[in-house]
């Protein structure tokens, strides 16, 4: 069934809807993303990511960060230990996005922001523009530490699962490789 805001809404999403352009390392695309995720109808807007602008529409969003605040070793508003990971502090955003080229060919982008609240620190932006539904679950992988074999985190399933929902194209990548995707717990579905 498909879930529309509402007769506007949909009407906005079948026509496109140009307002403000995103950067898509800001707070704000992050909260953009989440909510679109929740909708069978994602809204085609203006983005920019490493000064590059496109047209798109967010298919899918995850993140690593903790969502109600807490802070793992250490006391909130102070120094990070070395060596210590607190995901109130640094987390990874990850956006897969369905782009409208300039040729008409349908084209994936898959966004990985790495985010810090850390004095000092920079955010991090990796894309990967590929055409193909497979290379986007491919990217997805992230390589694991001590030797172990790649994984797909949850912020990344989660993100993929959603775009599956309203992309056939990324749906049959995911039917096909079903069991090689982490399965999301409810609460975590979007983001």
């Amino acid at each position: 069934m498909d879930v529309y805001r509402d007769d506007e809404a949909f009407e906005a999403a079948v026509k496109g809807t140009w307002s403000e352009t995103l950067d898509v390392v800001s707070d704000e695309f992050a909260e953009f993303a989440a909510e679109e995720c929740e909708f069978d109808d994602p809204t085609v807007k203006d983005f920019t990511v490493s000064g590059q602008a496109f047209t798109g529409r967010v298919l899918g969003f995850g993140s690593s960060k903790h969502r109600n605040g807490t802070h793992n070793g250490h006391m909130p508003g102070t120094p990070l230990p070395k060596g210590q990971t607190c995901s109130a502090c640094r987390w990874a955003d990850v956006a897969i996005m369905g782009v409208n080229t300039e040729d008409n060919v349908p084209m994936f982008l898959v966004l990985t922001i790495g985010k810090s609240t850390i004095p000092g620190e920079d955010q991090r932006v990796s894309t990967t523009w590929t055409p193909d539904a497979l290379e986007v679950l491919k990217s997805l992988y992230v390589k694991s530490k001590n030797g172990h074999p790649p994984k797909i985190p949850i912020p990344n399933a989660t993100a993929f699962r959603a775009a599956a929902a309203v992309d056939k194209s990324i749906d049959r990548v995911l039917e096909r490789f079903e069991d090689m995707v982490p399965l999301v717990p409810e609460d975590d579905i979007f983001g």
